[in-house]
């Protein structure tokens, strides 16, 4: 219970971090179709950029977030439920016709990431899409990967061939943020600090992401703190 209070703290304190959520939405909502299953939506930060979607179904492996997302998004057309990328089969969920699933800095969490991928095509209907944001490049890894269980960072090279596996067929991928690349290492190799800045965060936020997502936008990074892949299910 006390581990739920102290997550949801920290998730609430990206709510304020509205700069980046936008920057983020704006990459990934070409992309994003009517029926969306999103995975991993904790309290529902991303989520509410959704709602003006025919169905969304936030989903989490925490119970408390779950009745977070019930509370917070008490719409008719979103539907919150419990899943575990870990144990999928456990899900209420079942086979669904899904048009997109959306999943954010996720996958990095999930031990079997090849398994996940599997399940997360197995919810899409046949030219569905998968909307996928993870963080990149093992250097970066750090104190605060290891504070939040993540077990891997990404690149190309190791994330693609595993969604090509799972039965996607590669739309885009491309990386984004490459000036928060600076403050990772800084904080996760350097000062080896166990959580993240709400701080540096809000300062992130307000004065470094609006004029950062404008630079990247007119010259797409080669390198980034975050990869994005895009794949459709064949």
């Amino acid at each position: 219970m006390e581990n739920d209070k102290v997550m949801i703290a920290d998730l609430e304190t990206m709510i304020h971090a509205k700069n980046y959520r936008n920057w983020m939405y704006d990459r990934l909502e070409p992309f994003i179709g009517q029926r969306v299953l999103e995975v991993g939506a904790g309290i529902g930060n991303f989520t509410e950029l959704l709602l003006d979607r025919s169905l969304v179904v936030p989903t989490d492996k925490s119970e408390a977030c779950v009745d977070y997302l019930k509370r917070r998004l008490n719409s008719p057309k979103v539907s919150p439920a419990q899943l575990d990328l870990e144990n999928p089969e456990a899900s209420p969920l079942g086979k669904s016709s899904f048009d997109t699933v959306v999943c954010l800095n996720v996958l990095e969490h999930v031990k079997d990431d090849a398994q996940a991928l599997s399940y997360m095509s197995q919810m899409l209907v046949t030219g569905g899409r998968l909307v996928l944001l993870v963080p990149a490049f093992q250097f970066l890894y750090g104190s605060i990967d290891r504070a939040i269980d993540h077990h891997r960072r990404y690149t190309r090279k190791n994330l693609l061939p595993k969604m090509l596996q799972a039965r996607f067929e590669i739309k885009t991928a491309f990386y984004m943020n490459v000036i928060g690349m600076a403050g990772w290492f800084w904080n996760n190799r350097i000062r080896r600090i166990g959580e993240e800045d709400a701080a540096q965060i809000m300062l992130f936020d307000r004065f470094i992401a609006p004029w950062a997502e404008r630079i990247e936008r007119a010259v797409p990074p080669p390198f980034g703190l975050s990869l994005i892949a895009i794949g459709q299910k064949s």
